[in-house]
């Protein structure tokens, strides 16, 4: 997420100045209530105009995949906005939302499914009951799921459009080597097609249970109809087992050393990724992700003394560094891109960058102070639309959970140099890495290919760990009778 430019670039100014920020409007209240059967409802209310966004936010994702389910999280998200035992069929469904007026969508990452509507709140009571049916109650038609695979394999397709997509797949089976589907929310094209009905009926069982779900709602409600509406909706959806107790996310294990992957596609510059496993939202010092988050709101600010280094130098043509709020095990990674003739040194340069980043004039005060502000503009952005913040507050739930949250700010200003140097020692400095490489056929002939790269940064030749899974390969089979694919 990115603050809008017109309220950083006047923070930014008055800084220069010499003068304080104005103070930032305090957030609304987020009011959470649990129901008997777990199920969480989180509410915002804001009477500026006559919407409601009413969203299902659900545990579940690419990190609950093996192989034979990856991309099944997926498909379910298509399925969802189908016939239930409500509306009984598609074009009912349709002229329903319709008729209420809906905009609706759904997304599905590592560790969160979400699903909302948003319409006038004149049709608030018949959305949340709308939402319940969807919920509760799907029918998953098997002429619907034939469907839905064609349409999910077509996502694929354009995926497979993209050079990046590639570059992303092979980059991470090597982060992820041993679970990388838990890590792949697209999912593989054979697993997907050949879904069934009983595997919906699966994954609504284990996952689609009231003590793994929120329901968020946000707009121009009060919090004691929402709570009271969905204690009645929801009523008799039953409790069950945590299927993260009965059903455990294997854990990521470690880097075996670092390693090298180049991927060959038509591009012009080389765009390239260091990427080290990094902390979690579920560990004991969470002091660290914090960190983090300060380490690359810094860095990302065209004045910083990495930009300076790796950018300004003419040494890169653009670097970010990032951290991805995740429960288990997020990423840390350095992006950069370069021109081929000066990837060497791009590289070189970012190698020699890192350990300076320890010194204890690396950050000033005021950059720290600034990163800190940072996080809160964004915080402040998102919460200028209501049905934006729904999502905000339901990938938060999820993957750190609302305390976290609601003292995410504060906790960022309490960050100091010692705790930026203590984040570095634990992930980054001396710690095993994969390079990713994006290059042209044309520069990985001239030069830039794997045996290069391992040589740049003093990488041996990569061998698989025991217990490293084949994974499918990204790509189109070869097509049926019919063209079908």
């Amino acid at each position: 997420m990115r603050t809008s430019s017109l309220v950083a670039s006047v923070a930014l100014a008055l800084a220069a100045l010499g003068l304080a920020a104005p103070a930032l409007a305090a957030p609304p209240p987020i009011q959470k209530h649990t129901l008997p059967n777990g199920l969480d409802v989180i509410v915002v209310e804001d009477r500026a105009q006559p919407l409601v966004t009413v969203e299902l936010a659900v545990k579940n994702g690419s990190m609950a995949e093996p192989p034979e389910l990856n991309g099944l999280s997926h498909l379910y998200e298509h399925m969802f906005f189908k016939a239930n035992q409500v509306l009984r069929d598609q074009e009912a469904w349709t002229a329903r939302a319709l008729a209420l007026g809906m905009v609706w969508n759904g997304t599905t990452g590592t560790e969160r499914v979400n699903y909302y509507f948003s319409t006038t709140s004149d049709h608030f009571a018949d959305t949340m009951a709308f939402m319940r049916d969807a919920v509760v109650a799907p029918l998953f038609d098997q002429k619907e799921l034939e469907r839905e695979r064609e349409v999910v394999t077509g996502e694929m397709d354009r995926n497979e459009g993209n050079p990046f997509y590639f570059f992303g797949q092979a980059l991470d089976r090597r982060v992820w080597w041993k679970y990388p589907t838990r890590k792949d929310p697209l999912g593989y094209r054979k697993t997907v097609l050949g879904a069934t009905r009983a595997q919906m009926q699966l994954i609504q069982g284990r996952y689609y249970v009231p003590n793994n779900s929120a329901l968020v709602v946000t707009g121009d409600v009060t919090a004691a109809a929402v709570v009271a509406l969905a204690g009645e909706l929801y009523r008799d959806w039953k409790r069950a087992d945590d299927p993260f107790v009965k059903y455990p996310i294997p854990p990521h294990p470690p880097l075996p050393g670092t390693s090298v992957v180049v991927v060959e596609q038509p591009v012009g510059a080389v765009a390239g990724e260091l990427v080290w496993h990094g902390p979690s939202t579920a560990g004991q010092d969470l002091s660290l992700t914090y960190a983090a988050d300060v380490l690359g709101y810094a860095l990302a600010e065209p004045s910083s003394r990495m930009q300076r280094a790796l950018v300004d130098s003419g040494a890169c043509l653009g670097v970010s560094f990032s951290w991805l709020t995740q429960v288990h095990v997020g990423p840390i990674t350095l992006f950069f891109q370069a021109m081929p003739d000066k990837v060497d040194g791009c590289v070189q340069a970012i190698l020699a960058e890192l350990p300076k980043m320890r010194a204890p004039d690396y950050l000033s005060d005021d950059e720290m102070k600034n990163a800190a502000f940072r996080a809160e503009l964004e915080q402040v952005a998102s919460r200028e639309k209501p049905s934006e913040l729904a999502h905000t507050l339901s990938f938060w739930w999820a993957s750190a959970g609302l305390d976290y949250y609601l003292g995410y700010v504060e906790h960022m200003r309490r960050v100091t140099r010692a705790d930026v140097v203590r984040f570095l020692d634990e992930y980054v400095l001396g710690k095993p890495f994969v390079l990713g490489a994006l290059v042209s056929p044309e520069a990985a002939k001239g030069g830039l290919d794997q045996a290069h790269f391992e040589a740049l940064v003093g990488a041996k030749p990569y061998v698989p760990p025991p217990g490293t899974p084949e994974a499918p390969r990204p790509g189109k089979p070869a097509p049926k009778k019919g063209g079908a694919p």
